[in-house]
């Protein structure tokens, strides 16, 4: 899923390590086309659409003067950091990968990445950022271990057919504010390897919940900060930390999910799918929040193999910032990667643990109040998770810089969801099994093929499409509070996404559900996504 601050963990490490050129190219390389518009149902939901980006637009530019203030900005060109100073030993010293002309080992320097974004400049139709980087300012913060980054996603989505018996009707429309920070500890002159993160989200709207009458939530980005609230939430705030022999340490805030469940074709609803099923197993939703206290540690075994073990309250919710610290969960997992004739594969299994009260209705990542009456509980639960990739073809030259020959240039953005979403078409899945006596819907599955960049001068672009089974648990359906209510869930999903350029992207979505509750007719979802980083 890549709402919240994100980090790609691989087999190599905990992101990709490669950095991604950032060069002008010209040909085959120009993004552009034809400026699609967005158009949904009624005036009044277009002036929302248009205000909300004006309005984050606007801040942002209005912003950047005083950042400047006393800084003479003149004339508007991106700074390059300083230099360093003239030291006679040089020859004859060993500089570490990552290493600044103060000594100290910069994690964004050694993997870019990191960071949601680590290259602010470039032409307008091809840099990662609306803005830019105005008079250099966020070029001279990012030199000085400094990065704030916005991103606004709206979404417009409507029931068409089938649904529950006030399903169907006018469109639905929501919003998701994000801000992210962050502060490299050795550009920031502190000490080594160090990269504190901040995220700050905020949710406005009427999103589709209960119309639909299916279980998998239609629409993912209502999910944060507080599922289907408006609220706004500092909800993640952690320290990454390098240590010896390539392993990485997170500590702090953050949703564990972003680093137990990531698949590059299927895992990020502000460009990808919007369904909950296809971004995120939906079965982690019993196990932790969105926004928890956790602590994780990643350690690279070689370079095909990765092993990682995280730590978590499993109670505390978005919002509440003591934590309740009445229980734990626990969970370790693999990354495995090859080459099968030169293409990337994935595959990640996880065993997970929780010693809270499993609760049959607690998942807060279904559609809310889908079931009334006083849930069994049962002491502990479980999960076996595995996730997968397989590239099946990526576009000629793609990895290869243009200096050799290759088209490199053409498809890489200085952004973390671009490197973390390679060009190429993908086999993906997911699979996750719980115990029957403790969750109503006790199996997971989803899977598809994912793509980018695979149409002619389009390197931007992404499409994808998904299915996904919710498996009704016997031991719960028999239940005499849930009295057979439950059957299994089938969803299919088809989504395009148009990058108008890099920062600006408008997607168009369709969805098919048979419903895991008997009360509901199989439900036809249509819709349209704006996303935009300033």
């Amino acid at each position: 899923m890549e709402a919240g601050q994100q980090v790609h963990v691989d087999a190599g490490g905990i992101v990709e390590i490669d950095r991604q050129e950032h060069q002008d190219a010209a040909g085959d390389c120009a993004g552009g086309g034809d400026m699609t518009g967005l158009r949904p149902e009624g005036a009044d939901m277009l002036r929302k659409l248009c205000i909300s980006a004006i309005l984050a637009a606007l801040l942002i530019v209005v912003g950047a003067p005083a950042a400047l203030a006393g800084d003479g900005c003149a004339p508007c060109a991106p700074a390059p950091c300083a230099p360093a100073p003239y030291d006679p030993c040089a020859p004859c010293k060993k500089k570490e990968p990552g290493e600044l002309p103060n000594g100290k080992i910069s994690i964004t320097k050694l993997a870019p990445p990191v960071t949601r974004v680590f290259d602010y400049a470039g032409e307008f139709w091809k840099r990662g950022t609306l803005v830019g980087d105005p008079c250099g300012v966020r070029s001279k913060a990012y030199c000085r271990g400094f990065t704030f980054d916005v991103t606004l996603t709206q979404v417009l989505q409507g029931v068409t057919s089938g649904g529950s018996a006030s399903g169907t009707g006018g469109a639905r429309y929501n919003g998701l504010l994000e801000i992210n920070a962050t502060m490299d500890t050795a550009k920031a002159g502190l000490w080594s390897g160090g990269l504190f993160a901040a995220t700050m989200m905020s949710s406005f709207g009427k999103p589709l919940s209960s119309e639909p009458g299916n279980l998998s939530p239609v629409n993912m980005t209502p999910m944060w900060p507080i599922p289907f609230q408006n609220s706004t939430e500092l909800t993640e705030y952690y320290l990454m930390q390098g240590l010896p022999h390539e392993m990485v340490l997170l500590i702090g805030r953050l949703d564990a999910t972003n680093f137990l469940d990531k698949n590059t074709f299927a895992n990020n609803p502000e460009s990808q799918f919007l369904n909950v099923s296809l971004n995120n197993e939906l079965l982690w939703g019993a196990f932790l929040s969105f926004s928890t206290y956790a602590a994780m540690l990643v350690a690279p075994i070689n370079e095909h193999v990765t092993l990682a073990g995280a730590v978590w309250d499993p109670e505390t919710q978005p919002g509440d910032y003591g934590g309740v610290w009445d229980n734990y969960g626990v969970a370790v997992q693999a990354n495995l990667s090859w080459k099968l004739c030169g293409l990337k594969g994935v595959f990640s299994p996880a065993l997970a643990y929780v010693s809270k009260d499993a609760t049959a209705f607690d998942n807060p990542r279904l559609v809310p109040d889908i079931i009334a009456g006083d849930a069994p509980t049962k002491s502990g639960n479980w999960m076996f998770q595995c996730v997968g990739e397989q590239f099946l073809w990526t576009p000629r030259g793609a990895s290869v810089p243009m200096a050799k020959g290759g088209r490199k240039e053409c498809y890489a953005v200085p952004t973390q969801d671009f490197v973390a979403n390679a060009p190429g078409v993908g086999l993906f899945y997911r699979f996750a099994y719980t115990p029957e006596d403790r969750n109503p819907w006790n199996v997971g599955l989803s899977g598809g093929l994912g793509a980018r960049g695979v149409i002619p001068h389009r390197p931007y672009d992404r499409m994808g499409v998904g299915a996904y089974w919710m498996s009704a648990s016997d031991d719960m359906n028999a239940h005499p509070v849930i009295n057979h209510i439950l059957e299994d869930e089938v969803g299919l999903e088809a989504f395009y996404n148009f990058a108008i350029t890099p920062a600006v992207q408008i997607s168009a979505d369709v969805q098919w559900v048979s419903s895991g509750l008997r009360s509901s007719e199989d439900v036809v979802v249509l819709g349209t996504r704006l996303f935009i980083r300033f």
